[in-house]
């Protein structure tokens, strides 16, 4: 399938997006991977969708991370990019890092989505089920903490013992980035979980059920805060179930949008 890459000028911001595929727009926020990257789980999902996988500032080749210092910046950051590309009401699908931004662009503006999918997602603090510390974690680790299956060739090719230059380049980058918003108070905020019953748009948490990096219980936190959603496991699976599942992770968004 044909992907565009192009950047956009989002007031000032020099941002880096990929889009492909047909239909309904489908926005994807990304992890704090940065996968920036036309995945199978893209590929797969541009069948049903137009689906637009834009930079996070400071992630990928995005920059503007000048302009970034909570995850509130990022929330106003991305209410311009819908309005510069005229997204109405689109999808939106998050992961980890992203997925704590989708449900924060839904506490303040579910009138602009259509649907919402947290899959993973970040951004609670649940007492007694506090997240690993990815910020301290080596390669090793940090396979251990985001896939089912730690050292599987999967497992290597997105997180190698000794990286390129380039990745490793990259990866620090998106290190960096994740820092300015997450860094203190760790991967969170601590006023969105009692903020969750303002998100009314119609919402599907997806969790990959050996998640090592963020407890199981973050997921049915974010369960019980929104109204009507739906909660869907996925086993054999870790923390980033695009990677390791992807198409069990579309058929669950695709049977939920549709």
């Amino acid at each position: 399938m044909a992907v565009r890459e192009e950047f956009l000028d989002i007031r000032g911001k020099n941002i880096q997006m990929l889009s492909g595929g047909a239909g309904d727009p489908l926005l994807y926020l990304h992890s704090a991977g940065g996968e920036v990257a036309w995945l199978p789980f893209f590929e797969q999902l541009a069948q049903h969708y137009t689906v637009y996988v834009p930079g996070h500032p400071g992630f990928s080749r995005s920059e503007g991370l000048d302009q970034i210092d909570t995850i509130e910046d990022l929330v106003f950051h991305y209410t311009d990019l819908m309005d510069q590309i005229g997204l109405d009401q689109p999808y939106v699908a998050g992961l980890s890092l992203g997925g704590w931004l989708a449900a924060e662009l839904a506490t303040r503006y579910s009138n602009r989505l259509k649907k919402l999918a947290l899959i993973n997602p970040a951004g609670l603090r649940v007492p007694g089920s506090p997240m690993a510390d990815i910020f301290a974690a080596n390669p090793q680790e940090t396979r251990r903490l985001v896939f089912h299956s730690p050292e599987s060739d999967l497992a290597r090719s997105f997180i190698p013992d000794d990286p390129p230059q380039e990745v490793l380049e990259n990866a620090l980058r998106a290190r960096e980035a994740t820092a300015r918003v997450g860094w203190n108070p760790y991967l969170c905020n601590p006023k969105l979980r009692s903020r969750l019953y303002r998100v009314t748009v119609p919402t599907l948490i997806v969790w990959g059920e050996s998640d090592q990096l963020i407890p199981l219980a973050h997921g049915h936190a974010y369960h019980a805060g929104i109204e009507g959603s739906q909660l869907a496991m996925i086993s054999d699976c870790g923390h980033a179930p695009p990677f390791e599942k992807p198409a069990e992770t579309v058929t669950h968004l695709s049977a939920f949008f549709q």
